[in-house]
């Protein structure tokens, strides 16, 4: 068991199921609060 986990090394990071790299999905991630955040403030400007 052991030496199993030992192969394992930093090399084999797994991959985002969507993206090619955890840097990219992390930055659709951030848009996509931005995005929301820019929405929900335009709307309350626009309906208050």
């Amino acid at each position: 068991m052991i030496d199993q986990q030992e192969k394992k090394s930093s090399n084999d990071i797994e991959k985002p199921p969507l993206l090619s790299s955890w840097p990219k999905l992390y930055l659709v991630v951030f848009l996509n609060l931005v995005l929301l955040v820019v929405l929900f403030y335009i709307f309350t400007k626009y309906f208050s």
